[in-house]
């Protein structure tokens, strides 16, 4: 149906989506989604601090820095990760693309988008220079979740993959602007305003990817830093439109020719639980075929030197993107090059962020691998697409031998749950390179008691380096 159902004298879905925000109170959300929202919060920290040492990360950061330092002295927000220091709209643009490219974060399989790397960056950011307590930081993480996978379903925003269009990016800004909003306690009316503006700067192609171009995180960072500048904006005066959903030029009817107008009508269910962590540092249309790699290599001991040819089946709207056979140029292309990942975590039994350096993208070994190495669509998997991303791996060993492993729901979705502990050691991996062991070790104490403080400067100094 078109936007012709909507009476013009009730409510906007976007008025509707900010008053139950604003009148969102933490002890009112049920106690599963809170304790996701500290996971998600904690894992996409994580993601911040891997992220703020890898090569697009690095250059994220020296960017805000040279930008920040161009435009005067405005050096008001913490890069977390290092001791610099830059405008409060450049860090949020640089830790967002810092938090995504090491492609670990948090995903909305539904919705195509990843969630945590923007929201999460900007809160911190925000409660830096703004303040707030625990419960606010929570709120406010709760409302960008949701509004990213709400929208993102409405819009079946993975369809827009094969036009071309980056999901993330297309949502991100109502998100952080939502979950901006919700930090800094505004009312509906200003709320809503903020998701209008918001909507009027959406939008990133997926272009680049197969070259590596790194600049295509960058475009992660952009849409958060676009949810911050609807917030700034809203503040100063500047209005959006009141219709932004349901236009005909709309955010859905734009971008989709039947949008499931009941998801942000029915703003009470709880989608947060839904959003998936990535227990690999690849591209998450892959990591149901590493888990089936993995299993198979356990099971049958299989080794690189016994293997004829590995063959990688995926929905078909995945394969075009992961179907890339030339060596990859850097980290940015070898993390969806479903040849390449596939052909690592056979040579090594596993895949880490260690498996993108440059000893294994120059390896003569994983190239040859590569060769043997297939990757396809397969329509018998498409009817669990996109609510589930899953993968067939069939191996093919030198001595006849055949192994299949197919994996419907990869581990990290609710359906195939990382468990807390396994969530903890893989911030610890992440953070205590950077902060040191007690400290990355205190940051969990913080987030897990985040509903009890009444400032958040314990959390920010322990994220601070000296």
């Amino acid at each position: 149906m078109g936007s012709s159902q909507f009476k013009m004298d009730e409510p906007t879905l976007s008025e509707k989506l900010a008053r139950h925000h604003a009148a969102l109170r933490l002890n009112q959300v049920p106690a599963a989604v809170v304790e996701a929202a500290k996971l998600h919060i904690l894992d996409s920290l994580g993601c911040l601090l891997a992220g703020c040492r890898l090569e697009t990360g690095k250059l994220a950061y020296n960017l805000a820095v040279a930008t920040s330092r161009e435009s005067g002295p405005s050096a008001t927000a913490t890069l977390f990760g290092t001791n610099a220091r830059v405008s409060y709209l450049d860090a949020v643009q640089a830790m967002s693309a810092a938090a995504h490219c090491g492609e670990m974060d948090d995903i909305h399989g539904g919705a195509g988008t990843c969630i945590g790397a923007m929201v999460v960056p900007a809160l911190l950011a925000s409660a830096e220079r703004f303040g707030g307590s625990g419960h606010n930081f929570l709120e406010g993480a709760i409302a960008g979740y949701e509004t990213i996978a709400r929208v993102g379903l409405a819009i079946d925003a993975p369809a827009l993959f094969a036009r071309g269009w980056w999901p993330s990016t297309i949502c991100g800004a109502l998100g952080v602007a939502a979950a901006g909003a919700k930090l800094l306690g505004w009312p509906a009316e200003k709320t809503a305003n903020a998701l209008g503006i918001a909507v009027l700067q959406t939008g990133g192609m997926i272009t680049g990817g197969n070259e590596g171009a790194t600049a295509r995180h960058l475009a992660f960072g952009r849409a958060a830093q676009n949810g911050i500048l609807a917030l700034l904006a809203a503040d100063r005066g500047f209005t959006g439109p009141k219709r932004a959903f349901e236009d005909p030029r709309g955010f859905c009817l734009t971008l989709c020719g039947e949008p499931r107008w009941e998801l942000l009508r029915d703003v009470e269910r709880y989608h947060l639980p839904d959003v998936a962590f990535k227990p690999y540092p690849c591209a998450r249309q892959l990591h149901a075929g590493v888990e089936a790699l993995l299993t198979l290599i356990r099971q049958h001991s299989i080794t690189m030197s016994s293997i004829q040819e590995i063959e990688l089946s995926v929905p078909t709207p995945n394969a075009a993107m992961l179907n890339r056979p030339a060596a990859p140029a850097g980290h940015a292309a070898a993390v969806g090059s479903g040849q390449y990942v596939m052909a690592v975590t056979a040579l090594r039994g596993r895949i880490d962020l260690a498996s993108f350096e440059e000893e294994f993208l120059r390896s003569d070994s994983v190239r040859e691998l590569m060769k043997k190495v297939t990757v396809k669509g397969d329509a018998s998997l498409d009817r669990h697409f996109p609510k589930h991303w899953p993968g067939l791996v069939r191996v093919n060993l030198m001595d006849g031998r055949v192994y299949a492993q197919e994996v419907i729901i990869p581990k990290g979705e609710a359906g195939n749950p990382m468990a807390p502990e396994e969530l903890e050691e893989k911030f610890l991996s992440s953070a205590a390179p950077v902060l040191g062991d007690a400290k990355a070790r205190a940051v969990i104490g913080e987030v897990q008691s985040l509903a009890n403080r009444e400032s958040l400067g314990p959390l920010i100094s322990v994220l601070q380096l000296p």
